[in-house]
């Protein structure tokens, strides 16, 4: 008697969790089109502003950039037809992460230690591979490679009931690898974003956030340190000129009237200051005539804010925090660990880019060399986003799927003991 008990009070619990989940297939179904509208929206705006600025710029093809586009969205919505789960496939994830390094490995060995035309100095950096008038940057594209691997090693952790310091150490042994290569192409802005986008990893695990504190009051004692150092004694690398010349324009307002290093910050402010509210209107900036360098990459919100103002610039971030909302409500309703993680680190890579890109063009922080997402002209920085929010989907995708499934067994439950499926 008690055995049939417990087996009717099991049931019961059964079918109320199955109610429950058959109520959130409208909210997944809602969170799919909704970044359908937002990406739809980004890549509208996007073109808009390129548009504005494509007949003073020689650099780049518009055409180009909407071809990308749309192979993007292709890939995107390959990706998302995938289950994101046969990334757990240890071939799969091998290769990813042998691949990568590989890669990574390449670019620096033919970049800084074999001089060849393929691989050339762009900026400072060693960062891209150009074959004809393509130029593709593989650590922006890596990125994704990185949340894939750092999302298996906490689903891993957490699965196993792991201590999270031995998560982290586990964790710190495939990223380091990333790092120390990628520095080596002399790009310390990519490297600033994976760093970002490992503690927002971090931040969501069972991690305690006294912990966290401390690893980020480490890093950020150890930044101030290496700042000071370079203020104090920095040599002619341009890398240092750059964080002298931010020092200098926080405390010193030393942008103004400087045409070296910060020139750009300066040119930028300007657009930001003759834009006002509600800016000059579309097509009429003038930081475009050749006044701001590579104002259709890094500086693409000068432009946004001179021709569209205040007003533009705040409902585009908001746009901005209504997908990373969007994609931590993805993360949330996934129906295991990895979904939550590989949900959580395209989040992070997205508003963690567009922050520290917005932060360089009004001079709170030094020029790293960081797009914007969605805006600024590039193949690789779109192909990546696109093929990142397909991943994405995919979560959500197959979460749909799987309450699909269980509204499938509500439907058998009831039709077995006589009921009907309201």
């Amino acid at each position: 008697m008690k055995v049939e008990n417990k087996s009717i009070y099991y049931e019961k619990k059964q079918v109320e969790k199955e109610l429950y989940k058959r109520k959130m297939i409208p909210e997944v179904k809602a969170n799919r089109r909704f970044i359908f509208i937002l990406v739809f929206i980004f890549l509208f705006l996007s073109v808009l502003n390129l548009y504005s600025v494509s007949d003073y710029q020689e650099k780049f093809s518009l055409k180009s950039m909407i071809i990308f586009m749309i192979i993007g969205s292709i890939m995107g919505f390959f990706i998302s037809a995938i289950d994101y789960k046969i990334l757990r496939k240890k071939w799969i994830h091998r290769s990813i992460y042998w691949g990568s390094l590989i890669l990574l490995a390449v670019m620096f060995v033919f970049g800084r230690v074999i001089k060849t035309d393929i691989i050339k100095e762009t900026n400072g950096a060693y960062g891209w591979i150009r074959i004809g008038g393509i130029g593709i940057q593989p650590s922006e594209i890596l990125k994704l490679a990185f949340i894939i691997l750092i999302s298996l090693i906490l689903e891993s952790g957490e699965n196993k009931k792991e201590d999270i310091k031995d998560t982290l150490k586990r964790t710190l042994k495939v990223s380091l690898p990333f790092f120390c290569l990628i520095f080596s192409q002399n790009d310390l802005g990519t490297v600033i974003h994976y760093v970002s986008i490992y503690i927002i990893l971090i931040f969501f695990t069972k991690i305690k956030t006294s912990t966290i504190v401390k690893i980020v009051s480490a890093l950020g004692s150890l930044g101030l340190i290496a700042i000071t150092l370079m203020y104090k004694f920095g040599n002619g690398d341009y890398r240092v000129k750059r964080v002298i010349m931010w020092i200098d324009g926080l405390l010193h307002d030393g942008y103004v009237g400087n045409i070296d290093i910060g020139y750009q910050v300066a040119q930028s402010l300007l657009a930001f200051g003759n834009g006002g509210i509600f800016g000059v209107g579309y097509g009429n900036g003038v930081q475009k005539f050749s006044y701001l360098p590579e104002i259709h990459t890094d500086f693409i919100m000068a432009l946004l804010g001179e021709e569209l103002g205040f007003c533009g610039l705040v409902i585009v971030l908001i746009l901005f925090f209504l997908l990373y909302y969007n994609l931590l409500k993805i993360s949330r309703i996934s129906k295991d660990y990895l979904g939550k993680y590989l949900a959580v680190g395209v989040a992070g890579m997205i508003i963690t880019q567009v922050l520290i890109n917005l932060f360089v063009t009004v001079g709170l922080l030094p020029v790293f060399g960081i797009p914007m997402p969605f805006f600024s002209y590039g193949g690789t920085s779109i192909l990546t986003i696109l093929m990142a929010l397909g991943l994405v989907l995919s979560v959500n995708n197959y979460t749909v799927l799987e309450f699909d499934k269980t509204q499938n067994k509500l439907y058998n439950y009831f039709i077995r003991r006589g009921g009907k499926k309201k």
